[in-house]
């Protein structure tokens, strides 16, 4: 897909053909047979199957949107409720591939507890909580909303970038590959409305930096077992080349309208810590 010649030109995306053309069930297109003979590496699995209830977690994440001026926008609300559908059947492949190995579906294993940080309590509030908090907000959280949903793909991204090179097995890079056709539009979108928001606004600014700050990434995350996100956290942005990942991601939000180093810093601490 070409990039936009104008990043901040709306109409570049158009929203009536993405819902139109919304991706459903894809996995019956899969090459799975040869994960019989060639199965994945259990750690492998395990941040597959994360990945996974990561890619389905859109409903909580929708629940906390949708009580904020986020739902008044219509093409945005358009291109949420579409983004769900189709990350629904993104985790439905990722199923295929458990099921291919013998192994229960996403949400058929019990996670386990979660990770109760006193720095991620602000990002526990619930959605009357939020609907409360936004209403002095206003339309500016829409900005923070689409970055955080950009920033999110930027780190998504580098989990499906460890799962090809972690397995080097063509059959997965396959199904990364047709998963990453689908996101990419999904990228597109947030990277349009949020350049746009926060060049037009300096409160937008202000709230997204503040939110950013406090953020836990990926989206989903905080509703995940601590276990798994110790996984996730290790083998994407642990080590020396997963501090040169976690790197780039705060490179890329500081070169965002209105932010700087100083909240990419910040990102980047959070996805190392």
């Amino acid at each position: 897909m070409s990039t936009p010649s104008d990043p901040y030109d709306t109409t570049d995306f158009d929203i009536r053909e993405f819902t139109l053309t919304a991706q459903g069930a894809f996995r019956g297109e899969l090459e799975l047979d040869s994960f019989a003979t060639a199965p994945l590496g259990d750690d492998t699995l395990r941040l597959l199957r994360h990945v996974g209830r990561l890619e389905s977690a859109t409903m909580e994440h929708l629940r906390n949107l949708l009580v904020t001026a986020t739902h008044k926008d219509a093409r945005v609300t358009a291109f949420l409720v579409t983004w769900a559908f189709e990350k629904f059947w993104i985790a439905d492949a990722i199923d295929a591939v458990l099921e291919s190995h013998g192994q229960p579906r996403l949400k058929e294993v019990d996670e386990g507890p979660r990770r109760h940080s006193p720095s991620e309590a602000v990002e526990r509030r619930g959605p009357i909580t939020r609907a409360i908090e936004a209403m002095g907000k206003g339309v500016p959280i829409v900005a923070v909303h689409m970055t955080t949903g950009l920033v999110d793909e930027w780190v998504m991204s580098d989990a499906y970038d460890v799962l090809v090179e972690r397995a080097s097995d063509p059959a997965l890079t396959a199904v990364v590959d047709r998963i990453r056709s689908i996101k990419a539009r999904h990228e597109r979108f947030f990277g349009i409305e949020s350049r746009w928001r926060l060049d037009d606004s300096p409160r937008a600014v202000k709230q997204t930096r503040a939110s950013l700050s406090t953020a836990v990434l990926p989206i989903g995350a905080i509703e995940r077992a601590d276990s798994e996100r110790t996984l996730f956290d290790a083998l994407v942005y642990g080590g020396a080349e997963g501090h040169l990942r976690a790197d780039a991601v705060g490179e890329r939000v500081a070169a965002l309208p209105g932010l700087d180093s100083t909240i990419g810093s910040a990102v980047t601490r959070k996805l190392t810590a």
